[in-house]
């Protein structure tokens, strides 16, 4: 019969195979599952926690759930301004990313999400036909929120957290006769915002916050605010002569009620901000031959995937996932900083219009001048053709070379 304990020591009991241990922790008592079946390795672990509570490192996350992880993740996108977060219709944060999370780790404690879990994760949602990109957004934006909780002193360790391997930067280009056939495809209130990206490389989402007063026609330059931009950097855009025509024509149809430059008329007539413009996108794309629509396949059992019928229709239908392929509204960015260096504008000044930092862009984009392609082929076949003609040879360097003393 074991003799009776000292106080502050805790203690280790037995239920079925596995040891438990019992300590306090701020006055209320703390039962948890060591995991083991060996008493002494239970004894050690319960060593520990005595430890942490009398040093004060010790958390107790035994209720601490995914809903905390993920309040305290928006909370701080908010409070640092975010440009990537969303509301929703009812005005509520949204990320995509967290979205798929909370899809599959709702009602979970912090403590059950494992490494384990995780890999589970990551096979459902490649089921989903998600990307092995998306996967790793969200599985970043999880990891961001025990980072968080750590640093708040939450919770104390972390997960493994199995990242996959994405596929290449996407090297999407649109050249001039396919922008063309874009551009005539696409509806009329469209046909300025493609123009606007393939131009001057502005991002999507500076094109419909562009307004008119930062359009300046005598000194042909578009002028983006500091904290407009992703990296809060304010920089100045030359309008191209072919682009000034079309801003000149929409400046012509523009309403006083509206500030944008981007914008449609409504069933009354009047101008509104252009928004989204996804499905009119698509539809205009894949009739120019610049993209396509594919089935959503199980990567698991290669069985294609169907959306839910809506439940509002009497006799509703099955429907096969279809996920877009093709020319994206970025793409004219990458087209555009291609351009600026093909039209041998130095590097510097065209990371400084299309609003790169780093060199490391050209890089990723895989962006070379034909320019610089042909005058290398020249320069080679002049070698093979005509030989080395620096004048000197091996030989003549062994000998004119003088040995080291």
């Amino acid at each position: 019969m074991r003799g009776k304990r000292e106080r502050g020591t805790g203690r280790i009991f037995l239920r079925g195979n596995t040891w438990w241990i019992q300590y306090y922790y701020r006055g209320r008592q703390v039962r948890a599952s060591t995991g083991e079946s060996d008493e002494k390795k239970a004894a050690k672990v319960l060593k520990k926690r005595l430890a942490e509570v009398e040093t004060g490192t010790h958390v107790d996350s035994r209720n601490f759930r995914y809903e905390q992880l993920r309040d305290a993740y928006l909370l701080d996108y908010e409070t640092n301004k975010r440009k990537s977060l969303r509301r929703d219709k009812d005005g509520n944060l949204r990320l995509d990313s967290v979205t798929r999370l909370d899809g599959f780790f709702s009602g979970f404690k912090a403590s059950e999400i494992d490494t384990d879990r995780l890999r589970r994760f990551v096979a459902d949602q490649q089921r989903a036909g998600l990307s092995n990109g998306s996967i790793n957004r969200s599985l970043s934006a999880l990891r961001r929120m025990f980072n968080i909780a750590r640093r708040e002193s939450r919770i104390q360790t972390l997960p493994y957290f199995p990242m996959l391997k994405e596929s290449a930067p996407r090297q999407g280009f649109i050249e001039k006769k396919e922008y063309e056939s874009l551009h005539r495809g696409l509806p009329e209130y469209l046909r300025l915002p493609l123009s606007l990206g393939y131009f001057t490389g502005m991002r999507l989402s500076e094109v419909l916050h562009l307004r008119w007063e930062q359009v300046d026609f005598l000194a042909n330059t578009i002028l983006l605010y500091a904290g407009t931009t992703k990296n809060d950097a304010a920089r100045m855009i030359p309008i191209s002569t072919q682009l000034r025509a079309l801003l000149l024509a929409q400046h012509s149809r523009r309403q006083e009620s509206c500030p944008f430059v981007c914008f449609r008329l409504d069933r009354c007539g009047r101008a509104d901000k252009l928004g989204g413009f996804r499905k009119a996108w698509y539809s205009a794309c894949i009739k120019a031959g610049l993209g396509r629509l594919e089935p959503v396949v199980d990567s698991a059992t290669g069985e294609t995937l169907h959306a839910n019928p809506r439940k509002d229709r009497r006799n509703p239908k099955r429907k096969m996932k279809m996920v877009y392929r093709g020319l994206i509204f970025h793409d004219l960015r990458r087209s555009a900083v291609r351009n600026l260096v093909r039209s041998q504008v130095p590097e510097r000044v065209a990371m400084q219009i299309s609003g790169h930092l780093t060199r490391s862009v050209f890089d990723r984009y895989a962006i070379t001048s034909t320019n610089d392609l042909a005058e290398a082929a020249r320069k080679l076949s002049a070698f093979h053709e005509n030989g080395d003609k620096t004048g000197t040879n091996c030989t003549e360097m062994q000998h004119t070379i003088s040995p080291v003393q």
